[in-house]
């Protein structure tokens, strides 16, 4: 067995954990016990490595993703959703809207929602009877319009170091290098540092490596029924589908939420059944429908006239 390795070289290993690791350095700072030395100073170090400052986390309110969030959504530091598409954006920014809400973000402590002009022109802008619709207060909301990547980067750090946003939300597309995992460190000790949060919001990205210790990928889920006006076929509330894809213990883990606007909370949902009626779309090539596709658009008419394809926004 090897001799106990004094205080120089621990020091040197809790260093190179917490680079690995991306912890602070205060992770470590657990003052020495008088009066101990050898083996007992060991032990005592030991439970010092294991140990991790709790942060703050914000209950989702759906018990079992808060469960697999180990309590809720981080307070602090940086964390991210990763949607497929540019056009499943709309689920990510419904979810970031629904968590700014339970964050809290109000005119004094408000939601910063900062793009590169290239990202808005794709996905588009905010819309105030939208924002309305998720709970949050339009007045909450400051939009800040980059001119570039590394403009909105600036202005995410800067933001996040004041301390002052409820919710710092970054939107970027696909897998910028300024925000790789070297990238992304320094946003996310300076958000920690100032205990809140700063959520990316990756368009049509791949999962890679950054500094974020949660990451979750974002789709749109079917809505279920009104409540009590199930047969007049009216759509719920706003359904996400939700996967753990990165968390700081490693738990993962799939659920379906909703977002329930008047108790200001997700809720656990069970999966709703598909569209019932048929979706069609014509061919890419212009050519004509086939005789099943005609014979579905003739019934819907009618058959009071011949029925053309229409195109549908996907």
């Amino acid at each position: 067995m090897g001799a106990t390795p004094d205080g120089r070289q621990l020091n040197t290993l809790r260093e190179a954990i917490r680079r690995i690791e991306h912890r602070p350095s205060e992770t470590w700072d657990t003052p020495r016990k008088a009066g101990t030395d050898g083996p007992a100073q060991a032990e005592i170090e030991k439970a010092e490595e294991e140990f991790r400052p709790a942060l703050p986390v914000c209950r989702l309110g759906a018990d079992r993703i808060d469960q697999a969030l180990g309590g809720g959504f981080p307070e602090a530091g940086l964390s991210e959703i990763r949607v497929e598409t540019v056009r499943d954006g709309g689920a990510g920014l419904g979810f970031a809207l629904a968590l700014a809400v339970r964050l809290g973000a109000s005119p004094r402590r408000p939601l910063v929602w900062i793009a590169p002009a290239a990202t808005l022109t794709d996905a588009g802008y905010p819309y105030r009877p939208g924002l309305v619709a998720f709970g949050l207060d339009p007045a909450a909301l400051v939009m800040v319009r980059a001119r570039r990547l590394e403009d909105a980067l600036w202005a995410a750090e800067e933001a996040a170091r004041s301390g002052a946003p409820a919710l710092t939300l970054l939107e970027v597309q696909n897998n910028p290098a300024a925000l790789s995992l070297e990238g992304s460190r320094r946003l996310h000790w300076r958000s920690r540092h100032a205990g809140r949060p700063v959520l990316v919001l990756r368009q049509g990205g791949s999962a890679e490596t950054t500094a974020a210790p949660l990451r979750l990928q974002l789709s749109a889920a079917p809505a279920g029924r009104v409540p009590g006006l199930e047969p007049h076929s009216c759509l719920g509330a706003p359904a996400f589908a939700v996967a753990i894809e990165k968390s700081r213990d490693g738990r993962l883990g799939q659920f379906h939420l909703e977002w329930n606007v008047h108790e200001r909370r997700f809720v656990q949902a069970e999966r709703a059944a598909a569209l019932s009626r048929p979706v069609l779309s014509p061919p890419a090539d212009g050519s004509a429908a086939t005789a099943e596709i005609r014979s579905l658009l003739a019934a819907r008419d009618g058959g009071s006239r011949r029925a053309e394809p229409h195109r549908h926004a996907s």
